[in-house]
């Protein structure tokens, strides 16, 4: 046979049967190479100044419709070609284009444009271009969060933005001690607290219930015009946080946990036992009226008790608030997991925190579990959620500073066998003699349960372009179960043989909101418009028990059913509100700016006769850089943007209670003659029927500018407002069944400016400089409080101490003038001079202001400012490859306040003071008089008042990022290490208690932590 012949018969036969075998063979050998020359292509897109990654970040195939994401960590995928352009596109940087080769990962640095006016911020029912903004609204830098770790964000806020005005007031475990303002105070009674919206529905919780790795972005809106949309509740500024969302991508996977240890730090210098007892032995000489005898040649030690007697022959001090205090320590971890596709995004986070507070059995425990989901359901609806879950733990009590920083030296903690005693020492009054760590052996449980939901519709209409509906609805349910057990081993429990106090609280609170939308942009004018009916309604149900006088401590709060004595409460409250606002938001060709706003707000706690309110705002604001006659001006290339902007507008104060208004009747029981128990009411509060909001007028003027195309960039503000109707109560004849009365009457003032700078000092390929600088002022005043003259003109509230003219709080005093050095000429007895109370050498001198009669009443002045001159704060970051180094500047200045620690009230040396020199003949000093009982060099109790001035080295923090390189070869895409340190340094001449917690000298110390921190991401 021939073999070719054969072969080729049979390649021909196999090539016939087998021919679409072969076919398919040849596409998947085909589709097989083409995948592999379209491999994904990854990477991470990062901040070419921070180095930190960013999310949001559009990845583009030039000339194709191909397009991904950034996700959280700024990592990509796409599919693409040797050969194809990638497209990097971020609001407020330069487009990047690079071109993909062989190498299938991509990290990408972009930088920051000068068009920072483009950032996309969160104005409330929506967002807008910072460029279109015509309101005052500060987006708070998220590198504020990252470089100031906090287990509570009030802290971290602290400082970052003029007119968010945050006070520490003292130190605890949850970060609680706080005031938090915008603007300042504009009310003198009512709450002045900014309303919070965290994705778009109220929230009335603790900053501590909130996770600060949730938080994606914060926007203070500080003007009328801005805050209007929130009509009823925007007077006092509104503080936007909105959570972080997933984006499409893969599975990211990232953990932050930090440790940190904590001090007391500024601890005023009190007096210690030996002091103690050398200038009360002093002071008691002076006093004695008993002369000295054989048998007795030391009467003045008839006071000593046996405690300061032992505890002195034994050289022995109390440290009270080394006894109260110990090393705190916090722990927070989070892990989160976030990703998505092109239909379903989605953000899932999991935090444990857990605080031991730097006082005695002060602890705080969060636990809170976050789903974030965007579905899309149809190409015109998608669904979203934002649910938080969160279970907090407030369990104990810490020891009483106020008693602690006041308890003399010569008493004890524990007694022999190391327990607490109830009485430190042997004092007949309560207010000297409890033991300031009494509270710790209460038996306390106090946990809270809460339930935090937005979940929205967006529907896109298509039958007019540009134009959606939202239905936002948002549920918050909270539960506290309260139980708390003073047993005999505290000092009230031993009065009444055991006190049980237990409660069970619930709370929900439901908002309903319709939203229409429309946008559009048509040739160069852009549209937005904003319409909103809105209802909300909150309850809360309460149910308390009390009881006293048990057989034992043994079942602690469980022994209600043993009580000798039992008590219940409930109670329920239920407040409304309906709203309906319009807004409208027009540009012209990205020049020329318009917002007008009304909101109209229904609230139920009001009088029946003004339960409704309009609120109206209007806003203008010009791009004078956008303009033609300035872009070919020489300015141009100096000043690279510059807007002005103008508000107006009208905002709400509703802090009052529910059923304010409604008549009340408070119980009255009483014995009848023939001594049976009868039941009686009387009138407790009066109809209010016109009772309505404070409402606040004002005007706010802006700049927005950059300079040197984007090396200097600032804000500059200044507003005015009036605010009238104010919320205060009114004494009126008793004979009424009350003495006072909630009624809308007074007024106040308030302005001042804000200036915010940001440099970016230096940017080079591996070292980066910026720094912000933020400065604000304001100043209060009160113009009526409803009090008049018989012109019908407002006059002074001295009573309560409120001035015409002067800031809602005040040091109202007579005026420390030095100490009397000699005898006064015209009174040489050394008795009471006619013109001059104690005109004794070494007493107090007081100012005779008005050099009428003496010293009177009248000589009372204002002292100093409860409101500082200026708040200033500054931010420095620093970048050396993969290593960072940012450091945080706070202070203030201007404000005057007493020193409550020299306790000017009460020199009978049954409480402690600032450890201080006392004036004598032979050490005639002009600061503090001499030493003596009871006060009588300082008959009028006048205080002492000092400067609480200082600057703050508030936080450090070094950092390094592990190299790409390194991270990649253990399947890491980010690791990083941090050190940070608060409150290293302060400079200030204050004597007392930290000057920041000038609202609480006799708080908890301040802190200096140490923290220890990893990143990781997956």
């Amino acid at each position: 046979m021939n073999k070719p012949y054969f072969f080729k018969k049979m390649y021909s036969g196999f090539l016939s049967s087998h021919r679409y075998l072969i076919l398919v063979l040849l596409v998947l050998i085909t589709l097989v190479t083409r995948a592999s020359a379209q491999q994904a292509v990854t990477g991470t897109v990062r901040d070419f100044t921070t180095k930190e990654p960013l999310s949001g970040v559009v990845v583009k195939i030039k000339g194709n419709s191909k397009a991904s994401v950034t996700n959280n960590d700024g990592k990509f995928s796409i599919v693409a070609q040797p050969s194809e352009t990638l497209v990097f596109s971020y609001i407020g940087y330069t487009q990047k284009e690079i071109t993909v080769g062989q190498d299938r990962i991509i990290n990408v640095m972009i930088e920051s444009n000068t068009a920072t006016l483009n950032d996309v911020v969160v104005v409330g029912y929506g967002t807008q271009r910072k460029s279109d903004l015509t309101g005052a609204v500060s987006k708070i830098d998220m590198k504020v969060l990252d470089e100031r770790p906090q287990t509570n964000i009030v802290n971290a806020l602290q400082g970052a933005v003029p007119g968010l005005n945050i006070a520490i007031t003292g130190s605890n475990a949850e970060g609680s001690s706080s005031t938090t303002r915008i603007r300042g105070d504009k009310s003198i009674t009512a709450d002045a607290r900014p309303l919070i919206i965290l994705d778009g529905i109220p929230f009335d919780g603790a900053f501590s219930e909130l996770n600060p790795n949730d938080i994606q972005s914060i926007e203070i809106l500080k003007d009328a015009s801005s805050s209007a949309i929130y009509g009823a509740r925007g007077a006092n500024g509104v503080i936007i946080i909105t959570t972080k969302k997933g984006s499409e991508g893969k599975l990211s996977i990232t953990y932050d946990g930090f440790v940190s240890f904590d001090r007391t730090i500024n601890i005023p210098s009190l007096m210690d036992g030996e002091t103690f007892w050398k200038y009360k032995i002093e002071a008691l000489k002076a006093a004695n009226t008993t002369t000295p005898t054989t048998a007795n040649p030391e009467p003045w030690l008839g006071t000593i008790t046996p405690t300061e007697l032992r505890m002195h022959n034994a050289g022995q001090s109390t440290n009270w608030i080394d006894v109260a205090t110990q090393d705190g320590l916090k722990q927070q971890h989070n892990l989160s997991f976030s990703g998505g596709s092109k239909g379903t995004k989605y953000f899932v986070s999991f935090n444990h925190s857990n605080i031991e507070g730097i006082a005695l059995n002060d602890e705080f425990t969060r636990d809170n579990f976050r789903v974030n989901l965007d579905q899309a359901l149809t190409s015109w609806l998608k669904f979203s959620t934002n649910t938080q879950m969160g279970r907090y733990v407030r369990d104990g009590f810490p020891p009483e500073f106020g008693r602690a920083f006041r308890m003399n030296p010569l008493s004890e903690a524990y007694d022999a066998s190391g327990k607490i005693r109830l009485s430190s020492w042997e004092d007949s009054s309560v207010a000297f003699a409890k033991n300031p760590l009494s509270a710790i052996n209460e038996v306390n449980s106090d946990k809270t349960i809460k339930v935090i939901t937005n979940n929205s519709l967006d529907v896109t209409l298509p039958f007019i372009p540009g134009l959606s509906y939202k239905l936002n609805t948002g549920f918050t349910f909270q539960t506290n179960n309260y139980k708390n057990y003073r047993g005999r081993n505290t000092y009230e429990g031993a009065q009444s043989n055991g006190e049980l106090n237990t409660s069970n609280s619930e709370n929900n609170d439901w908002i309903l909101e319709n939203i229409l939308t429309y946008k559009r942009d048509f040739g160069k004018h852009r549209v937005f418009i904003t319409g909103l009916y809105s209802s909300q309604s909150k309850t809360n149900d309460n149910n308390a028990v009390t009881g006293k006088d048990f057989p034992n401590d043994v079942l602690t709060y469980y022994q209600a059913s043993k009580a000798g004595t039992l008590a219940g409460t409930s109670s329920y409250s239920k407040l409304n509100h309906e709203s309906q606002m319009l807004r409208a938001n027009y540009s012209y060709d990205s020049r020329y700016l318009l917002t007008a706003t009304v909101r109209r707000d229904g609230f139920s706690a009001f009088g029946s006769n003004t339960k409704f309110g309009t609120f109206p705002s209007v806003a203008l604001g010009w791009n004078v850089s956008n303009e033609g006659f300035f872009k070919n001006s020489a300015v141009s290339n100096v000043l690279s943007n510059l807007k002005y902007r103008l508000s107006w507008g009208k905002n709400g104060n509703e802090a009052v209670n529910a059923y304010v208004t409604l008549p009340n009747l408070a119980t009255f029981n009483y014995l009848s003659d023939d001594h049976k128990a009868l039941y009686g009411f009387y009138p407790s509060q009066l109809a209010s029927p016109n009772l309505g909001w404070e409402t606040t007028t004002s005007t706010n003027t802006g700049l927005d500018f950059e300079l040197l195309k984007g090396k200097i960039t600032g804000t500059v503000d200044a507003y005015w407002s009036n605010t009238s109707d104010l919320l205060l109560s009114r004494t009126i004849p008793s004979i009424n069944g009350t003495s006072s009365i909630t009624e809308n009457i007074g007024k106040t003032s308030n302005s001042g400016y804000e200036v915010q700078l940001t440099f970016n000092i230096m940017q080079r390929k591996d070292f980066t400089w910026s720094s912000t600088l933020n400065y604000s002022h304001y100043n209060t005043k009160i113009k009526d409080v409803g009090i008049y003259d018989q012109n019908g003109n407002p006059v002074d509230d001295v009573g309560s101490r409120w001035f015409i003219g002067q800031p809602i709080s005040v040091n109202y005093d007579y005026v420390f003038d030095g100490i009397w050095q000699i005898t006064n000429a015209a009174n040489p007895t050394g008795q009471q001079d006619p013109r001059y109370i104690y005109s004794i050498p070494g007493n107090v001198k007081y100012l005779d202001v008005d050099g009428v009669n003496g010293i009177t009443t009248a000589d009372r002045q204002i002292i100093g400012r409860t409101i500082p001159d200026f708040t200033m704060s500054m931010l420095n970051f620093f970048t050396y490859k993969d290593f960072s180094l940012s450091f945080f500047l706070n202070g203030a200045k201007g404000i005057t306040a007493r020193d409550v620690l020299l306790n000017e009230n009460d020199m009978s040396y049954r409480q402690n003071v600032l450890n201080r020199e006392f004036w004598t003949p032979g050490n005639p000093i002009n600061t503090y008089p001499k030493n003596d009982l009871n006060g009588a060099v300082n008959p009028l109790k006048s205080g002492y008042y000092r400067k609480t001035d200082y600057i703050r080295l508030q936080d450090i923090t070094f950092g390094y990022k592990l190299p790409a390189k390194l991270i990649s070869k253990i399947h890491f895409d980010r690791l990083s290490v941090f050190a940070n340190i608060k409150n290293l340094a302060t400079w200030t001449s204050w004597k007392g208690l930290d000057p920041e917690f000038i609202g609480n000298q006799l708080a908890a110390p301040q802190t200096r932590s140490y923290v220890l921190g990893v990143k990781i991401g997956l």
